[in-house]
């Protein structure tokens, strides 16, 4: 590998002239992100290791986090769901593995002006956490669930997983500098510590106290060294649902023991049953038309009666009956 290349800059070319760099969107542990436009002008998102990450890593080390992020985006790949960004193929660039991904248009859970509703919140949350089962269902974890990993597309109540943390349980002090702590259980902290789907389930309950708070929780590691507590979400926002409440405080416990171990079980604690959506909330843009119409048209029948009510009364067809008799009479 030639680790004299640098980060790609906006105005290079990939793939013989295929892909043009436009911007870089964002670094994670030990990977960038750009958003590239191919030779017909459609936007699409490159993913591929950091070079100078790779370049300051003993050989060993680099060889295990190459085949790590290759082999799992290669099973990436294969997770078909509306909620995962989609993975259209894999290839390399300059002897660096490349991840060619769906471009989404919208803003981060992280952009919105927090907090927001339960009710809108419980939407995008089991929208991620029936993304987050077919993702262990691949034999992956994401590792980075948090609300800046999270977009919501444009026009719609529809919120995709992305960024996900491809270089499996990979740990050095070059790339844990790179983990969002709020966000992070203690076993993503050491390659000592056991990982599963109960790792993605504390991360997702911690965006949860985000978007219902407003406010970051303690860090699973402060709280391990006894420096801070976790303050119960309804503490700090008193209409939060004691439901909710406690399975935020469940899905955020310190051993990954004492947390539910599947997101399906998570998921019951909040009252989502997979499959079934969250009442009461318009969850894409046709759905909101939808509405529009429906309340349109209910305005339109209720201005209509009224019409025809005022114009009877003004032409004299209908009025009060002046010579009907009065209580008082008929007594």
């Amino acid at each position: 590998m030639d680790l004299q290349v640098m980060a790609w800059i906006t105005g290079q070319t990939l793939q013989n002239g295929k892909y043009t760099i436009q911007q870089e969107l964002g670094r994670g542990r030990c990977a960038i992100t750009y958003r590239v436009q191919d030779d017909t002008g459609k936007d699409f998102v490159v993913k591929t290791l950091n070079q100078d990450i790779l370049s300051q890593l003993p050989d060993v080390e680099r060889t295990s986090i190459e085949s790590k992020f290759c082999d799992e985006a290669l099973k990436l790949e294969r997770c078909k769901h509306p909620h995962i960004v989609r993975v259209y193929r894999t290839f390399q660039d300059e002897s660096l593995f490349c991840i060619l991904m769906e471009y989404i248009a919208g803003i981060k859970l992280s952009d919105l002006t927090l907090p927001i509703p339960q009710q809108e919140a419980l939407v995008y949350i089991q929208q991620v956490g029936e993304a987050l089962i077919e993702v262990h269902q691949q034999g992956l974890l994401h590792r980075d669930v948090k609300p800046e990993n999270i977009m919501v597309r444009a026009g719609k109540q529809q919120a995709v997983l992305i960024d996900f943390d491809l270089a499996g349980e990979f740990n050095n002090p070059l790339t844990s500098r790179w983990k969002d702590k709020q966000f992070a259980p203690v076993e993503l902290s050491s390659t000592n510590r056991k990982q599963g789907a109960y790792t993605d389930v504390y991360s997702l309950a911690a965006t949860l106290y985000v978007l219902l708070t407003g406010k970051f929780p303690a860090t699973a590691l402060d709280r391990l060294d006894d420096i801070a507590e976790l303050v119960e979400p309804k503490t700090l926002k008193f209409d939060i649902s004691e439901r909710v409440n406690q399975a935020i405080v469940q899905g955020m416990k310190l051993d990954y023991g004492d947390r539910p171990q599947t997101m399906e079980e998570w998921l019951a604690l909040l009252g989502i049953r997979r499959g079934i959506r969250v009442p009461g909330f318009p969850q894409t843009k046709a759905e909101w038309v939808k509405v529009g119409k429906i309340v349109g048209g209910i305005l339109g029948i209720a201005a209509a009666i009224a019409g025809i009510i005022s114009m009877t009364v003004d032409i004299g067809v209908w009025s009060p009956d002046s010579s009907s008799p009065s209580p008082e009479e008929t007594n």
